[in-house]
């Protein structure tokens, strides 16, 4: 009886603590999103965030998710989902949430190797239907 007592308070100490640590990141990407945000537009744009890659704040951030800052340009482009150019609030907080966890370099160069793959299979494919059985080019323009 007394292990399984024991089991259940562990287990709730160790969820108060994810959720505390999960506020605090909360908290902290909120404060980092009102630094990088100069002009108070409500967006980041790269220049926003270029300029601030010696901020102590900007520093931590990549060292918590486990990112160089010279890797700062990709991964603004990975948090501009809707690639407009620039970083809302909540793209910041979610893509930001997202990348916490143990997907590292590997992961990424795993997904970069699938869609090379897909893309030699895709211009095959073009290619492939591009020719005529006789093996000349087909005119898209030609009417039959």
């Amino acid at each position: 009886l007394m292990n399984i007592l024991t089991g259940i308070f562990v287990e709730t100490a160790l969820q108060r603590g994810r959720e505390d640590k999960d506020v605090c990141m909360i908290n902290h990407l909120k404060d980092l999103f009102g630094v990088l945000d100069r002009n108070d537009s409500g967006t980041i744009s790269w220049d926003e965030l270029q300029s601030h890659l010696g901020n102590p704040k900007l520093i931590t951030f990549f060292k918590d998710i486990d990112i160089d800052v010279s890797e700062a340009r990709g991964l603004f482009h990975l948090l501009d989902r809707d690639g407009s150019g620039s970083i809302d609030a909540d793209e910041f907080m979610s893509g930001a949430l997202r990348l916490r966890g143990p997907a590292k370099a590997l992961d990424l160069q795993l997904v970069m190797l699938e869609l090379a793959d897909q893309r030699r299979t895709f211009q095959s494919l073009v290619s492939t239907w591009s020719k005529g059985p006789d093996g000349r080019e087909l005119n898209p323009t030609a009417v039959c």
